[in-house]
């Protein structure tokens, strides 16, 4: 039986590498740069974070709506107090507490993509 102890990473599909960084710089702590090898692919990093982003000019964009990535933050007041200060008035909160480990309160909103982009804290 595998046993994972988290995930490791993920890959979002884009239509733009730029639109999407800019969001991302925007609000998050996030270094970019093109993956060796395959100019359409970034990866994304921080100290805590890593995922990457490829970019597909012409995907669907009901597809794009159906991807979601969440992270774990200390304090969702100070992600609420960011998305004020960058204009995104558009988010929801909520809280989640059907897990058995782990349950959090979140906030989530739309990327250029349309993509869930959704921040949690730890309840």
């Amino acid at each position: 039986m595998i046993s994972p102890s988290a995930i490791d990473h993920t890959c979002l599909i884009v239509t733009s590498l730029t639109k999407t960084r800019q969001h991302f710089e925007m609000l998050f702590n996030f270094s970019f740069q093109p993956r060796q090898g395959d100019p359409n692919t970034w990866v994304v990093e921080s100290t805590d974070v890593h995922f990457f982003i490829s970019q597909v000019t012409d995907a669907p964009a009901d597809f794009l709506r159906l991807q979601h990535i969440s992270f774990r933050v200390a304090t969702l007041e100070a992600v609420i107090a960011k998305l004020h200060s960058a204009g995104i008035g558009d988010y929801a909160t909520g809280h989640v507490d059907f897990f058995a480990h782990n349950n959090y309160r979140w906030c989530e909103w739309r990327d250029p993509d349309g993509i869930r982009v959704e921040c949690v804290e730890l309840i």
